[in-house]
């Protein structure tokens, strides 16, 4: 006797399998299903559960082994109260069942915020007409997930009406102090594979961020009158990103560096320097298409080559020149298609570029605020390329407005924040301001 849960076959269509409650007691036997469906391969069939903690139900609002321990519990404990009057007919145990299911059915046509946050994460709900881009959704994802955890954990019943200071507080606080699994997600699905304990403080306020722009839209779409949202306390702070970037030395350092012996090095030290000198993201230059290569006649009627492509997150198109560097780039790379090294993922990306600065001796301390003795190959990620074309372009003069073009940031003062520029570089920029202007001073005056 007792309560197990098994797979029917795999649907033609969907590739999943429905997930079916049976309990066998005293001679009979109780079939529920509950329109669950799961890939058979996250199945774990000796624990009859599902091998993610984090999955939650197809409708988002529960995890689904927390379900399966309910529904389990449910029907034991309703077959206790009613052996007492006799054996109880299946139909009686299954009306326990659809009773604890239905207790909080809501009309599914009524609006609710995870409805609402789907619609955003589906792209129907567009910016200026324009779909997000997928890292921009998978923000969206992330902030479902840490909703979805906060429901269950504390119980809390998350909706329009119910977005207050009382859940700013309480939601902020979860999220510095709960331990959430970090995942990785390709396809909008949630995978754990760590555990840390709290958020960081711009995560946190990514999330608060998300949580206004939909509250936003539920006001333009009629949803709610809830403006709790607009107080001026309903706002988690962003903390200035501590970052490092590479000067023209260093990167010339790095591509110097001999690495025909560790194939796997070389081609990740020369994308990264391609990076250094296109400031594309890694997500865009780590796919740089035969067709983003162009030709285009210069004044004096040659034909030089040219990045041109449209950026994945902010989808502008950019036109970028290409030095002689990755000119020779280009022509070591020449039988691929377009001309540069493959890339492995982001993660073991920064692993081996990482591993590149340190042989390449990369090795300067105190670059980091924060953390002072780390050495600076230790600092360097995918994302550092890009941050070292608009630092180096910066602090050689060149005008901010096209550096911005090229980097994609709207508003210079966003931009004068990404850079990384240190005292004694914003030193030596001011010097050659300096001798410039005394340079021309002294002209007008002879």
């Amino acid at each position: 006797m007792g309560v197990c849960y098994y797979l029917k076959p795999k649907e033609k269509n969907t590739g999943k399998s429905l997930i079916v409650l049976q309990f066998r007691y005293d001679g009979r036997k109780l079939l529920y299903s509950f329109n669950q469906k799961i890939n058979p391969s996250n199945w774990n069939k000796k624990r009859q559960r599902v091998k993610s903690n984090q999955q939650t139900t197809e409708e988002g609002d529960y995890y689904l082994n927390d379900l399966l321990d309910n529904l389990q519990e449910v029907a034991e404990s309703a077959y206790k109260k009613e052996v007492a009057k006799g054996i109880p007919e299946p139909l009686t145990l299954k009306k326990y069942l659809d009773d604890f299911r239905n207790q909080n059915k809501k009309d599914p046509n009524t609006p609710s915020f995870f409805k609402l946050l789907d619609r955003f994460i589906n792209n129907e709900i567009k910016t200026k007409g324009k779909d997000k881009a997928k890292q921009t959704l998978k923000k969206y994802v992330t902030l479902k997930m840490h909703l979805s955890e906060f429901k269950r954990v504390r119980r809390y019943d998350v909706d329009f009406e119910t977005i207050n200071l009382d859940f700013f507080y309480k939601f902020v606080q979860f999220l510095k102090t709960h331990r959430f699994y970090e995942q990785r997600d390709r396809t909008f699905k949630a995978t754990p594979v760590s555990i840390k304990e709290g958020l960081q403080p711009n995560t946190i306020a990514k999330d608060i961020q998300i949580i206004k722009a939909v509250m936003q839209e539920a006001i333009d779409l009629g949803y709610t009158n809830n403006m709790t949202f607009k107080n001026k306390k309903f706002s988690a702070p962003w903390e200035e990103v501590d970052a490092v970037y590479l000067n023209d030395k260093e990167i010339f350092k790095l591509y110097n560096k001999d690495f025909s012996k560790e194939k796997r090095l070389e081609r990740v030290r020369d994308l990264f320097v391609f990076g250094c000198y296109t400031g594309l993201r890694f997500s865009d230059y780590s796919d740089v298409k035969p067709e983003n290569i162009i030709s285009i006649e210069n004044e004096e009627g040659k034909e030089e080559l040219y990045i041109k492509m449209v950026t994945k997150k902010v989808r502008e198109s950019v036109i970028i020149p290409c030095n002689p560097i990755i000119l020779q780039l280009f022509e070591k790379y020449k039988d691929n298609k377009n001309r540069l090294p493959k890339a492995p993922s982001n993660q073991k990306f920064n692993e081996y570029v990482k591993d590149a600065c340190r042989k390449a001796e990369l090795t300067e301390t105190g670059r980091l605020v924060d953390n002072p003795d780390k050495e600076l190959w230790q600092c360097v990620s995918s994302h550092t390329a890009r941050r070292s074309f608009a630092t180096n372009l910066f602090l050689q003069g060149y005008p901010n407005l096209e550096i911005m073009k090229i980097t994609g940031h709207r508003t210079e003062r966003a931009f004068l924040k990404y850079i990384k520029v240190s005292k004694l570089d914003a030193a030596k920029r001011l010097s050659i301001h300096i001798k410039k202007r005394w340079s021309e001073m002294i002209l007008k005056i002879a």
